[in-house]
């Protein structure tokens, strides 16, 4: 069968049709009244994705009676869309993918790869044979996965290693939890002679936690699960919490328990409130629990896991990708210049992310030169103007505007926000 030619996109604003992940941890409501739309079968709407990634590239409205892929545009004509610059710092890739996410339960344990491990884990499993959709593969693609995201509700996070002092008086603070410490050479207040940090301790006790025999972990864990069973938890800021809901949802086969919940206590537990926000660096262990958020990151799929999943846990090639130091996250809030946009700045090379907070009769001019723009409608409505076009959007539209085309954005009758997906200046020349 003949596939149909892509017409050469034009200076002007093309929709975008993007796709939803119906994974199990999703919420029922938010995407779908986002979309305009309703969830009568109260299917899991987890993520929807704006993007090229080719798992779920989003669909080019307006150019074609046969909507092609953003992913076959990009590839086509990288130039138009990308810019030069772009196109050639990311091989004529669209380098980031934007997400509206929603997470009814609580994800996996997880952590992404730098640039240099992601390059030589796909490139090895792809010589290993392992078929790309295969459980056991644990590098989709050979690209970074950073990732920036800010809060459209309350949300609840795990993010990175505690300071040690925490760690040491929750190991000392729970009942047989002590030999933990004993047995990967960890005591609370020193360091093993030759280790360099408390980085090395925490590396110890992880690997210690992650390669214990089952019998060791349902030991260990038992006391715990007892405890929370007789009297459930209801603080969302208390570890014991996410604890017992990790117990629920991620019972293993023959009663075994998660070895995972250990993260839980390992972890900065973050609450964020609705515009907070926090970056997660390559290597940065975490898990988002429970809320909704606009996320940003480089376009790729690759996920190491740590526990609370069915799915594929990998333990030395995870402990090879981790970061061992420890602290309290950055909260991010934004900073605005000029105008109404608000930046969420992160070392990323790949992506930027703002929010564009417009109240009736004001407008925002989009800056000159540059790469393709994601944006989607939060809340209310906005015009979108290019030469030659005056756009209508209400909540929920998603835009694509290719490199270099002028546009404004103007909310005339009520206020709206806008979050925009861009490459940094850096990037463009």
């Amino acid at each position: 069968m003949d596939v149909p030619l892509i017409p050469k996109p034009q200076a002007r604003l093309y929709p975008l049709d993007c796709a939803i992940q119906h994974y199990p941890w999703g919420g029922y409501d938010f995407i779908p009244k986002l979309l305009g739309g309703d969830n009568l079968e109260r299917k899991p709407c987890a993520e929807l994705w704006i993007g090229a990634h080719p798992q779920a590239p989003s669909q080019v409205l307006g150019l074609a009676a046969q909507p092609p892929s953003l992913l076959q545009l990009v590839e086509g004509y990288p130039s138009e869309i990308l810019g030069a610059g772009v196109s050639r710092a990311f091989r004529n890739q669209l380098p980031y993918l934007l997400k509206i996410l929603d997470a009814r339960q609580m994800l996996s344990i997880q952590a992404h790869p730098n640039r240099d491990q992601a390059e030589a884990g796909f490139q090895r499993e792809q010589q290993l044979g392992i078929n790309i959709k295969s459980p056991q593969r644990n590098y989709k693609d050979a690209n970074p996965k950073p990732e920036v995201h800010v809060a459209l509700t309350e949300f609840w996070m795990l993010h990175g290693f505690r300071p040690w002092a925490e760690i040491a008086a929750t190991l000392a603070a729970e009942p047989g939890w002590q030999v933990l410490a004993a047995a990967a050479g960890c005591h609370p207040g020193q360091a093993k002679p030759g280790w360099e940090s408390q980085g090395d301790q925490i590396r110890s006790l992880y690997c210690q936690i992650m390669t214990l025999p089952q019998a060791e972990i349902d030991q260990l864990l038992r006391p715990l699960a007892d405890r929370l069973q007789e009297h459930p938890p209801g603080d969302k800021n208390h570890p014991d919490y996410w604890a017992y809901l990790a117990m629920r949802d991620f019972s293993l086969p023959g009663g075994h328990l998660d070895r995972g919940i250990f993260s839980i206590y390992l972890l900065n537990l973050v609450h964020l409130l609705p515009g907070q926000g926090t970056y997660q660096g390559a290597g940065i262990l975490h898990a988002y629990l429970e809320g909704v958020n606009v996320e940003l990151m480089a376009n790729s799929d690759n996920v190491l896991r740590g526990g609370l999943t069915p799915k594929h846990v990998d333990v030395p090639e995870l402990m090879k990708t981790l970061v061992f130091s420890s602290g309290t996250p950055e909260i991010l809030t934004g900073q605005t210049a000029a105008g109404p946009e608000r930046f969420f700045a992160t070392p990323a090379r790949e992506f930027l992310l703002s929010r564009i907070d417009l109240f009736p009769g004001t407008t925002y001019a989009a800056p000159p030169g540059h790469s393709a723009d994601a944006l989607i409608v939060l809340e209310g409505e906005i015009d979108a103007l290019a030469p030659g076009q005056n756009l209508a959007l209400k909540r929920g539209a998603v835009l694509l505007a290719p490199f270099g085309v002028p546009y404004r954005l103007a909310a005339d009758r009520v206020p709206a926000t806008v979050f925009r997906a861009s490459v940094p200046e850096v990037q463009l020349t």
